[in-house]
């Protein structure tokens, strides 16, 4: 019996629906996989692609596998042990019929010049005669010219070759884009699902599936990294503490646990996605004060900081913590007007 699994937590339409494309050999050029970050897009995305990409692909009781065997899958496989220990390996080294584009670490979108290289290596003859398949991700951070360059090649498809875009928001990309590709919808998982995943599939203790099924807000992949990462984890806690401990600082305080926050080494958009990975983290727990004020306690998100949260909604009006929240949302706006994330923060800290 074959041991293969879509790797999907819930979102079984997903694979359904890319399971019947393939068997049925209605395979489309053009798809867009949207949804919230870790839900395993990519992750589809890419087991598709191997699947798309085997010279030995087996169909068996209405469901379809790769075979893990043939020179294709073994470099998917490859790349899959080399990316778990140290991510660095970029798999368009790695199979000459697969690319994943994705935003320079310094750069604030992805360039033409990207989408060009992009386009030129889909466009070459596939090694296996099969297909050629490329990943854009977060392909909302096309630019203008960047976009309008794919957009020729979506009207004019290639035959055997497959382009997956992965947003958060359909709507972020041109309708032009949108209306020649074949939408898919990754929804958030509910937190019982969740929960059983991790206790049944990695063998989390109970109260541990429960913290972190509650803490990834629908996103299994995320409660897998905080699983698996201590480091990320350590560096969300660390973040959340730093926003309880703004609540009850004086302004030189809330100053000091700002300039914590940033390394001097950090700077132009890595300073931006850090920023905005923080302000994420402080609404959570923004809303969670205001959950526990009104007594839903079934649905706040760090369970397992509950009674410090209770502590700062103890602390502070309701006005207060609405003040608060309404400041997280536009400090958003202030980054995408590129103002200093550092500013950002320090105008946080002057109108808590």
């Amino acid at each position: 019996m074959n041991t293969h699994k879509w790797p999907l937590v819930a979102n079984n339409q997903i694979s359904e629906y890319l399971k019947k494309s393939l068997i049925n050999n209605r395979v489309g050029g053009t798809y867009i996989f949207c949804g919230p970050d870790n839900l395993g897009k990519t992750t589809v995305a890419r087991y598709f692609a191997q699947i798309v990409l085997c010279a030995k692909a087996k169909v068996q009781e209405n469901d379809l596998y790769p075979c893990d065997t043939c020179s294709s899958c073994k470099k998917f496989i490859f790349d899959n042990n080399i990316s778990k220990s140290s991510g660095q390996k970029n798999m368009s080294d790695v199979h000459g019929d697969f690319h994943i584009l994705k935003k320079e670490k310094d750069r604030k979108d992805i360039s033409v010049e990207q989408v060009r290289d992009f386009i030129r290596i889909l466009s070459l003859s596939s090694f296996n005669g099969r297909y050629k398949v490329g990943i854009i991700k977060h392909a909302d951070k096309l630019n203008q010219s960047g976009a309008n360059a794919l957009l020729k090649t979506l009207e004019e498809p290639k035959k055997d070759t497959i382009i997956i875009l992965i947003v958060q928001d359909v709507e972020s990309l041109p309708a032009t884009i949108v209306s020649r590709s074949q939408i898919l919808h990754f929804r958030p998982v509910k937190a019982e699902i969740i929960y059983e995943y991790l206790v049944d599939v990695y063998g989390v203790q109970r109260e541990k599936a429960r913290d972190l099924s509650r803490l990834c807000q629908g996103r299994p992949a995320l409660a897998v990294k905080f699983l698996e990462n201590k480091d990320f984890y350590d560096f969300y806690n660390n973040k959340v503490e730093a926003l309880l401990d703004i609540f009850s600082a004086d302004i030189n305080g809330r100053f000091a646990i700002i300039d914590a926050l940033f390394d001097k080494k950090i700077k132009g958009q890595e300073a931006v996605v850090l920023a905005s990975r923080i302000l994420e983290i402080w609404q959570g727990v923004t809303r969670d004060c205001l959950l526990l004020i009104l007594g839903h306690k079934h649905i706040v998100q760090h369970i397992y900081l509950q009674d410090k949260i209770k502590r700062t909604r103890r602390e502070h009006t309701v006005m207060e913590i609405v003040k608060m929240s309404k400041t997280l949302s536009s400090a958003y706006g202030f980054l995408g007007a590129n103002v200093a994330p550092r500013l950002v923060f320090e105008n946080i800290a002057l109108n808590i």
